[in-house]
Protein backbone atom coordinates (compact mmCIF):
# COMPACT_ATOMS: atom_id res chain seq x y z
CA UNK A 1 0.00 0.00 0.00
CA UNK A 2 2.45 2.45 0.77
CA UNK A 3 4.38 4.38 -1.95
CA UNK A 4 8.52 4.17 -1.51
CA UNK A 5 10.70 7.11 -2.30
CA UNK A 6 6.88 9.33 -2.01
CA UNK A 7 7.50 11.78 0.16
CA UNK A 8 5.51 11.49 3.33
CA UNK A 9 2.49 13.60 4.72
CA UNK A 10 3.88 16.48 6.81
CA UNK A 11 2.37 16.87 10.70
CA UNK A 12 2.37 19.85 13.00
CA UNK A 13 0.42 20.75 15.74
CA UNK A 14 -1.84 23.60 15.32
CA UNK A 15 -3.18 26.04 18.08
CA UNK A 16 -6.03 27.86 16.48
CA UNK A 17 -9.14 26.27 17.18
CA UNK A 18 -11.24 25.07 14.53
CA UNK A 19 -15.14 24.77 14.86
CA UNK A 20 -17.89 23.30 12.40
CA UNK A 21 -20.09 26.69 11.91
CA UNK A 22 -23.71 26.95 11.88
CA UNK A 23 -25.43 25.68 8.49
CA UNK A 24 -27.11 28.29 7.04
CA UNK A 25 -30.60 28.34 5.43
CA UNK A 26 -31.75 31.37 4.81
CA UNK A 27 -35.20 31.91 3.30
CA UNK A 28 -34.34 32.13 -0.95
CA UNK A 29 -36.78 33.75 -3.45
CA UNK A 30 -37.03 31.78 -5.88
CA UNK A 31 -36.00 32.82 -9.51
CA UNK A 32 -37.85 32.88 -12.73
CA UNK A 33 -36.85 31.00 -15.29
CA UNK A 34 -35.02 33.66 -17.26
CA UNK A 35 -33.17 34.13 -13.99
CA UNK A 36 -32.73 30.20 -13.59
CA UNK A 37 -31.42 29.69 -17.19
CA UNK A 38 -28.78 32.60 -16.46
CA UNK A 39 -27.83 31.43 -12.91
CA UNK A 40 -27.03 27.76 -14.85
CA UNK A 41 -24.65 29.49 -17.19
CA UNK A 42 -23.37 31.29 -14.08
CA UNK A 43 -22.71 28.22 -12.26
CA UNK A 44 -21.02 26.55 -14.69
CA UNK A 45 -18.84 29.08 -15.78
CA UNK A 46 -18.16 29.53 -12.14
CA UNK A 47 -17.45 26.05 -11.63
CA UNK A 48 -14.74 25.78 -14.57
CA UNK A 49 -13.02 28.86 -13.03
CA UNK A 50 -12.78 27.54 -9.67
CA UNK A 51 -11.47 24.79 -10.61
CA UNK A 52 -9.34 25.65 -13.07
CA UNK A 53 -7.78 27.92 -10.53
CA UNK A 54 -7.56 25.49 -7.17
CA UNK A 55 -5.11 23.12 -10.35
CA UNK A 56 -3.53 25.97 -11.04
CA UNK A 57 -2.56 27.92 -7.42
CA UNK A 58 -2.55 24.85 -5.65
CA UNK A 59 1.06 24.81 -6.04
CA UNK A 60 0.90 27.70 -4.20
CA UNK A 61 0.04 26.07 -0.85
CA UNK A 62 2.54 22.91 -1.52
CA UNK A 63 4.78 21.92 1.11
CA UNK A 64 8.27 20.94 0.14
CA UNK A 65 9.84 17.85 2.26
CA UNK A 66 10.76 20.51 5.01
CA UNK A 67 7.32 21.43 5.63
CA UNK A 68 8.40 25.00 4.41
CA UNK A 69 5.25 26.39 2.06
CA UNK A 70 6.29 26.46 -1.74
CA UNK A 71 5.22 30.17 -2.60
CA UNK A 72 5.68 29.57 -6.68
CA UNK A 73 2.24 29.59 -7.90
CA UNK A 74 3.41 28.24 -11.06
CA UNK A 75 4.14 24.81 -8.93
CA UNK A 76 2.43 21.67 -10.67
CA UNK A 77 -0.39 19.83 -9.04
CA UNK A 78 1.43 17.22 -9.73
CA UNK A 79 3.46 18.07 -6.46
CA UNK A 80 0.97 16.72 -4.15
CA UNK A 81 0.77 13.79 -2.09
CA UNK A 82 -0.79 11.03 -3.34
CA UNK A 83 -1.87 8.86 -0.50
CA UNK A 84 -3.48 5.52 -0.35
CA UNK A 85 -7.65 5.88 0.87
CA UNK A 86 -8.12 3.01 3.75
CA UNK A 87 -11.75 4.45 4.87
CA UNK A 88 -14.52 7.11 4.49
CA UNK A 89 -15.58 8.22 7.96
CA UNK A 90 -18.07 10.67 6.91
CA UNK A 91 -18.39 13.66 4.29
CA UNK A 92 -15.79 15.31 5.29
CA UNK A 93 -12.88 12.86 7.07
CA UNK A 94 -11.36 9.83 5.40
CA UNK A 95 -8.45 7.97 6.98
CA UNK A 96 -5.48 7.78 5.05
CA UNK A 97 -2.26 5.60 4.42
CA UNK A 98 1.05 7.90 3.52
CA UNK A 99 3.88 6.62 2.26
CA UNK A 100 6.16 5.76 5.32
CA UNK A 101 2.70 3.45 5.97
CA UNK A 102 1.47 5.42 8.86
CA UNK A 103 -3.05 5.26 9.01
CA UNK A 104 -4.04 9.07 9.67
CA UNK A 105 -7.09 10.91 9.69
CA UNK A 106 -7.49 13.87 7.03
CA UNK A 107 -10.42 16.48 7.42
CA UNK A 108 -10.99 18.34 3.95
CA UNK A 109 -9.70 21.90 4.87
CA UNK A 110 -12.16 23.58 2.79
CA UNK A 111 -15.49 22.23 3.65
CA UNK A 112 -18.11 21.06 6.16
CA UNK A 113 -20.47 18.07 6.14
CA UNK A 114 -23.69 16.94 8.06
CA UNK A 115 -22.87 15.07 11.14
CA UNK A 116 -23.87 11.30 11.53
CA UNK A 117 -27.42 11.71 12.93
CA UNK A 118 -28.40 14.76 10.71
CA UNK A 119 -29.91 15.42 7.43
CA UNK A 120 -27.91 14.59 3.99
CA UNK A 121 -24.72 12.77 6.31
CA UNK A 122 -26.08 9.70 4.53
CA UNK A 123 -25.47 10.94 1.12
CA UNK A 124 -22.85 13.34 1.72
CA UNK A 125 -20.66 10.26 3.29
CA UNK A 126 -20.97 7.67 0.23
CA UNK A 127 -20.52 10.97 -2.22
CA UNK A 128 -17.20 11.16 -0.77
CA UNK A 129 -16.60 7.34 -1.18
CA UNK A 130 -17.58 7.86 -4.30
CA UNK A 131 -15.04 10.83 -5.61
CA UNK A 132 -12.26 9.27 -3.20
CA UNK A 133 -12.03 5.74 -4.44
CA UNK A 134 -8.69 4.20 -3.84
CA UNK A 135 -6.06 7.06 -3.89
CA UNK A 136 -6.39 10.97 -3.51
CA UNK A 137 -4.16 13.73 -3.90
CA UNK A 138 -3.45 15.71 -0.78
CA UNK A 139 -2.41 19.55 -0.91
CA UNK A 140 -1.36 21.49 2.42
CA UNK A 141 -2.46 24.85 3.85
CA UNK A 142 -0.82 27.13 6.69
CA UNK A 143 -2.45 24.71 8.96
CA UNK A 144 -1.88 21.19 9.20
CA UNK A 145 -3.82 20.22 11.78
CA UNK A 146 -7.00 20.76 13.88
CA UNK A 147 -7.41 20.65 17.61
CA UNK A 148 -8.21 17.25 17.48
CA UNK A 149 -5.58 15.67 15.93
CA UNK A 150 -6.61 15.36 12.33
CA UNK A 151 -4.08 16.58 9.50
CA UNK A 152 -6.21 19.31 7.76
CA UNK A 153 -5.38 19.11 3.68
CA UNK A 154 -7.66 20.10 0.57
CA UNK A 155 -8.30 16.56 -0.93
CA UNK A 156 -8.24 15.93 -4.99
CA UNK A 157 -9.30 12.90 -6.82
CA UNK A 158 -6.56 11.24 -8.77
CA UNK A 159 -6.80 13.02 -11.92
CA UNK A 160 -6.90 16.20 -9.94
CA UNK A 161 -10.28 17.03 -9.64
CA UNK A 162 -10.97 19.60 -5.99
CA UNK A 163 -13.52 17.64 -3.79
CA UNK A 164 -13.89 20.12 -1.42
CA UNK A 165 -15.32 22.16 -5.07
CA UNK A 166 -17.68 19.57 -6.18
CA UNK A 167 -18.83 18.49 -2.47
CA UNK A 168 -19.59 22.04 -2.89
CA UNK A 169 -21.28 23.02 -5.83
CA UNK A 170 -23.22 19.51 -5.31
CA UNK A 171 -25.04 20.90 -2.44
CA UNK A 172 -24.00 18.63 -0.33
CA UNK A 173 -21.13 20.82 2.24
CA UNK A 174 -20.66 23.94 3.28
CA UNK A 175 -18.07 26.05 3.26
CA UNK A 176 -15.85 26.66 5.91
CA UNK A 177 -14.98 30.55 6.35
CA UNK A 178 -12.51 30.54 8.88
CA UNK A 179 -9.05 30.69 6.58
CA UNK A 180 -7.65 29.03 3.93
CA UNK A 181 -6.19 30.21 0.78
CA UNK A 182 -9.45 28.56 -1.11
CA UNK A 183 -11.97 29.92 1.22
CA UNK A 184 -13.26 33.00 -0.84
CA UNK A 185 -13.47 30.66 -3.90
CA UNK A 186 -15.48 27.97 -1.61
CA UNK A 187 -17.39 30.16 -0.42
CA UNK A 188 -18.80 31.54 -3.76
CA UNK A 189 -19.56 27.80 -4.92
CA UNK A 190 -21.98 27.45 -1.75
CA UNK A 191 -23.94 30.19 -2.56
CA UNK A 192 -24.33 29.74 -6.00
CA UNK A 193 -25.67 26.27 -4.72
CA UNK A 194 -27.84 27.44 -2.53
CA UNK A 195 -29.42 30.29 -4.39
CA UNK A 196 -30.08 26.98 -7.01
CA UNK A 197 -32.04 25.14 -4.19
CA UNK A 198 -28.84 22.29 -5.79
CA UNK A 199 -28.26 18.93 -3.93
CA UNK A 200 -29.51 17.47 -0.64
CA UNK A 201 -28.60 20.46 1.89
CA UNK A 202 -30.46 23.06 -0.52
CA UNK A 203 -33.32 21.30 -2.51
CA UNK A 204 -36.54 22.95 -1.58
CA UNK A 205 -39.43 21.31 -0.36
Amino acid sequence: MSRRGEPSLPRHSDQHSRTRPTRRRPFIRRPSNNRRRQSALGRWTLIFGVLVGLTTLGGAILRSDNDEPVDDPSASLSSAVPVQVVDIIDGDTLHIEDASGDVLTVRLFGIDTPERGEPCYAEATNRLRELAGSEVLLVADQRLQDPGGRELRYVYTESGTSIDALMLDEGLAVAWTADGAFRDQFIAIEQNARAAHRGCLWAEG
